[in-house]
């Protein structure tokens, strides 16, 4: 059962990583592509980074499951300017996992002048054993930070309801994703 909840988590880090956007109205925060300002309806397009998507107990000790291949995609709704830069995940996929992983709802990103990813409404299940554990970032989850084209996940994730005694309440997702497309994406004011 904790690989299932580790598992939930990295589906929601990568998550936050495609949609690149969806959070709250803080400093205004703008995308950008190799220095030029991102426009709305500007498709992104994520992959795993190295290879490797470790979900684990939150203390770490306990390797809940390992994805070798991930991806994210999404648009950009809001490209910034008076809030948070945010979007919709269109798609996000898993492979070469170690337990059966699912995204059930993409659910959307946002991402602040400095960086910070912020995920929402995104619920992965992780199958262990029989058992389905959901993991998601609810109302929204702190998920990384975006720096030049690379998105690094570190985030601890919730289950979600139906909740299962099995599963852990808690789990922490950590990988690196890098974005694809638009080349060097980042965010500033």
């Amino acid at each position: 059962m904790k690989y299932v909840k580790m598992l939930g988590l990295a589906a929601m880090a990568a998550m936050a990583l495609m949609a690149f956007g969806a959070g709250t109205a803080s400093a205004t925060s703008s995308l950008y592509s190799t220095g030029v300002k991102v426009a709305a309806g500007t498709s992104l397009d994520a992959t795993l980074e190295g290879g490797t998507a470790l979900l684990s107990t939150t203390d770490g000790k306990t390797l809940v499951d390992t994805c070798t291949s991930s991806t994210v995609a999404g648009k950009v709704e809001y490209p910034g300017g008076g809030a948070d830069a945010k979007g919709a995940i269109s798609s996000l996929t898993w492979g070469g996992c170690t337990v059966t992983t699912d995204t059930l709802t993409n659910g959307a990103l946002s991402v602040s002048s400095t960086g910070a990813v912020t995920g929402t409404s995104s619920v992965v299940t992780v199958n262990f054993g029989g058992v389905s554990c959901r993991y998601g970032t609810g109302a929204g989850t702190s998920l990384g930070t975006l720096t030049t084209g690379t998105l690094a996940i570190n985030a601890v994730i919730n289950e979600q309801e139906p909740k299962s005694f099995i599963c852990p309440d808690t789990t922490k997702w950590t990988a690196n994703y890098s974005v694809t497309s638009p080349h060097d994406l980042t965010a500033g004011a």
